[in-house]
């Protein structure tokens, strides 16, 4: 089950159901400094700001005007959402936001405020968490370099290390698939098109035999964008433990900028294939990557040693100890069972009913709810009927209106 505090912080920080007329959401790092302001304020949690008007979130939680304005927007867009997440999760696809005690450790300890306030995901999560290597590269690779890509990939798997990459074309592709051939373990961190990938059948039954997650920061239809590849990149190196550069362009090009800002930062060793054929290769030696030439005599084990980072420290927003998510199921993969689903584990009634029955507080028709909160007639319908069951509603007559039951 989505928490409360979850649920606020996917509606303030995804682009899910934004459309013209909403403010945009909240990056990683504006959420971490609201965040902050809430975890500091009265009111202690985000989930509290469900049931607030714009002004009890002024004096709360002491911010201006146009930033109630923002959060106020951003949460009317509850009963659209949660249509939008009941639908991934249809198709196998998964959320897990900052707060939430399945978020990735290693991540949030290494990238702080900047580590993405929402994740979504198709897989085991768990895998995420575990000790691996990065493995970047140019998508356009000669023959020298697939067979580089292909012994770091396999010698990887010897060594029960998770392959982490970004599943483009060329170096991620054949690190990917050499380490899944070879039974090994792969974390594929998209930048673009969640829903599509899984739409391959080869990639379902990865995941459905445990050794596949795929994983991104952006909205599972989200296209192409060089931001997003950026960002991607970023997380590679922030989730492994050791990152291998197999082929760099020059001072352009994601896979020099994602090296080159891992290098600055610090956050794990850059290693690189030394081959001078690849311009770019020599030169992040030079700036501090690790040259490597032969992988038949060395442990990657051994190599990222000395940059293993701690998993149990810095919990930004730790708002849900006890909250258990669903785990992965069989049959919520596209195509697999899907008669079988059942929405008792993902009521998003339980989610909207607070939106309807403040809508409520005065007698509104059917078409009046339906418009209010842009939701179909029949889906209206159910809602309602359930509500009179619960007794939480009424329903008057001539006119037909259904008002919150006060008794």
């Amino acid at each position: 089950m989505i928490t409360d505090n979850a649920y606020v912080t996917i509606l303030l920080c995804s682009y899910l159901g934004v459309n013209n007329g909403y403010y945009k959401p909240y990056t990683a790092l504006q959420w971490s400094e609201l965040g902050n302001k809430i975890i500091n304020s009265k009111i202690g949690e985000p989930a509290k700001l469900l049931n607030m008007d714009k002004e009890s979130i002024i004096n709360s939680i002491k911010i201006r005007e146009e930033e109630a304005d923002r959060i106020v927007n951003l949460l009317s867009r509850g009963a659209n959402i949660a249509f939008l997440l009941e639908d991934l999760s249809r198709k196998g696809i998964s959320i897990v936001t900052r707060s939430d005690i399945e978020y990735p450790k290693k991540l949030k300890s290494t990238l702080k405020k900047y580590s993405p306030p929402i994740l979504f995901y198709c897989g085991d999560l768990s895998l995420a968490n575990k000790i691996g290597i990065g493995i970047v590269g140019s998508r356009n690779i000669d023959d020298e370099g697939i067979k580089f890509t292909q012994l770091l990939a396999k010698k990887a798997v010897e060594e029960k290390l998770v392959v982490f990459s970004g599943g483009a074309k060329g170096v991620d592709e054949i690190s990917e698939t050499t380490a899944l051939n070879n039974q090994g373990y792969v974390v594929s961190i998209l930048a673009d098109s969640l829903s599509k990938k899984i739409m391959s059948k080869a990639i379902r039954d990865n995941i459905l035999s445990g050794k596949q997650l795929l994983l991104t920061a952006n909205n599972p239809d989200a296209p192409f964008s060089v931001a997003n590849a950026m960002n991607r990149n970023k997380y590679i190196y922030a989730l492994s433990n050791g990152t291998f550069v197999v082929a760099s362009d020059y001072n352009k090009g994601g896979t020099w900028a994602g090296a080159v800002e891992n290098i600055k930062k610090g956050w794990v060793n850059t290693f690189v294939w030394n081959n001078n054929k690849y311009i770019g290769n020599t030169e992040l030696i030079k700036k501090g990557g690790v040259g490597i030439e032969d992988l038949n005599n060395i442990s990657i084990k051994e190599l990222i040693s000395n940059k293993v980072k701690r998993m149990d420290q810095l919990n930004i927003f730790d708002f849900d100890k006890t909250d258990k998510r669903v785990p992965f199921e069989r049959e919520n993969i596209i195509g697999e069972n899907e008669d079988e689903y059942s929405s008792s584990d993902y009521d998003v009634y339980n989610k909207a009913i607070n939106l309807m029955l403040n809508l409520l507080k005065e007698p509104k028709s059917i078409e009046e709810v339906t418009a209010s909160l842009n939701i179909t007639k029949s889906q209206a319908i159910t809602w309602i009927n359930r509500a009179l069951n619960e007794g939480k509603i009424i329903k008057t007559n001539r006119p037909v209106r259904y008002v919150v039951n006060n008794e």
